[in-house]
């Protein structure tokens, strides 16, 4: 049940950065942006999987509390942390662009 719920947090969050983009960048970029994201989401939790095999039993630790449900929780949390830095950087760099304002004119 555990896995459900974490599988529509990343359905909601690949829709967030389709739409965030798209408003951004256009078409195009949505869809590189999400495909990254995709591609992000699927070998993290191949490698997520892996290192929680080593740590959890193969049956896991309740019938809640499986190995998937462990492995999709890990890298929900790296994502985060991931996602953080890597958009918080790109809203900063669009941020301290300098616009330039033109002279007042006096007398118009």
């Amino acid at each position: 049940m555990i896995e459900v719920f974490i599988f529509y947090f990343h359905v909601v969050f690949f829709v967030y950065v389709f739409a965030k983009t798209y408003i951004e960048e256009k078409l195009t970029g949505a869809f590189l942006s999400t495909i990254f994201v995709i591609i992000i989401f699927s070998v993290g939790w191949t490698f997520s999987a892996f290192l929680i095999a080593l740590i959890i039993p193969p049956d896991g630790l309740t019938r809640v509390l499986t190995r998937a449900a462990f492995s999709l929780a890990f890298l929900t949390i790296i994502e985060a942390v991931f996602y953080k830095f890597f958009y918080w950087g790109k809203q900063r760099e669009t941020s301290n662009v300098k616009r330039e304002i033109p002279p007042k004119r006096d007398g118009l």
